[in-house]
Order: structure tokens, then sequence, then C-alpha cells
């Protein structure tokens, strides 16, 4: 997968995350996946909490080419979903963005066939998470730093497709057994697919289907 453009002004550092290795690490594991998502041909890509956009937009140069799909990157941040659509842009390629909180917005009518979710996945007391500095809302990840992404749990089972893959990047921290062990009796069968260690964090991407 090439990696995309990325052209971010010193005021959009101020007010979006800027790609780091998590990032790079959770467009690692698609690619390794790229064969296997290419043949199931996905209608519908999600990213949730898109950022600078790197990733969604990532997706979808390594797949025009080979189906025709519609990709969604959803932020909390408005900013952060005027600049994923101006990465998309940069490199050619066309995803819709919308501001919301989680998916909160999103219900069951709306199915994906890929979801991608970086999340806030740094341990911090649960206040942090309400700081009103919108950097904070990008890493501050509360109890465990699950507090947030746990939000999201629940929904995936509704809007994944029947023959879908959610996609997850959490750290050591986080105890990627026990979240594992959450999506079994959500009835999704999940495993980790890559781990990474970085500087001052041991990363891991949870890959998740649904149980036929």
């Amino acid at each position: 997968m090439e990696t995309p453009i990325v052209k971010l002004s010193e005021k959009d550092l101020e007010l979006v995350y800027e790609p780091s290795e998590d990032s790079f690490f959770l467009i690692d594991a698609l690619e390794s996946d790229l064969e296997v998502l290419k043949a199931s041909k996905p209608v519908m890509c999600l990213e949730i909490g898109s950022g600078s956009g790197i990733v969604i937009t990532a997706l979808a140069m390594a797949l025009e080419k080979y189906c025709k799909s519609y990709y969604l990157a959803i932020d909390i941040n408005i900013d952060a979903c005027k600049i994923s659509k101006k990465t998309a842009v940069q490199n050619s390629v066309e995803i819709d963005t919308v501001q919301m909180d989680l998916l909160s917005c999103v219900n069951s009518n709306c199915v994906f066939d890929i979801i991608v979710f970086n999340p806030p996945y740094v341990v911090t007391t649960d206040g942090e998470i309400l700081d009103d500095n919108v950097l904070s809302k990008a890493w501050a990840g509360g109890t465990n730093g699950r507090k947030v992404m746990e939000r999201v749990f629940p929904k995936i089972p509704d809007i994944l497709s029947d023959t879908g893959t959610f996609y997850l990047l959490v750290i050591k921290e986080n105890d990627p057994e026990h979240i594992l062990r959450v999506f079994r009796d959500l009835h999704l069968i999940g495993k980790i697919v890559a781990e990474r260690k970085i500087r001052g964090e041991y990363l891991y991407i949870l890959r998740f289907k649904k149980i036929n």
C-alpha cells in the first residue's frame, strides 16, 4: 500500500493528530490483508476517528483499481473532518467526512464491509477525556485506556456486514485479551494479527469477523 501524501500546516498540527507510528502500523496491517480485501470487493468502508485521514485515504488508494467502494471518515473534530477530506483530495481519491461523536449518528441501516478504528488508547484519568483540547480527545483513553473505545464495541455487530472485517489498534495496557473476550460475547471472533514495539508503547492490531 502506498503511503498517502499528508500536508499539514502548523495550524493543522494544532488541530489534528499528526500521523505517527501507530497510523503507519495500521496501514501496514491493512496491507498484509490487502489481497483478501481486494477479493472481498468491499462496498462500504468506514474509519472511526479519522484524524488526518491518512488511513482511510491509504485504503481508498489501494482498493480503487479493484472495486468501486464508498469511503466514510467520521471524527468528533470538525477540523479533522476537513483535513481528512483535504488529504483524500491531495491523493486523488474520494471520501466523505461527517462530524460526529464516535458512532452516535450511525444506525444499523448503515452496514460496512471494512471498519477501521485507531482509538484514543492512552491510559489517563477519566476527566482527561472531557478536556476541551481537541488533541487530547485524540489520545486520552481514560481508565485502562478503554473508556472511549468501549463505547463503540457494542455497536460494531450491528454495522458490520456478515462478511465484513473490523480492525482495531490497541496497546498492551488496554489488555487485548480482555477485548477479544468482550467481542466473543458480542458474537464476533477476533485475533491479534500484528504487534509492534515502538518507543514507549507496545502496539497490537486486532481483527474481528462475525461468527458464522
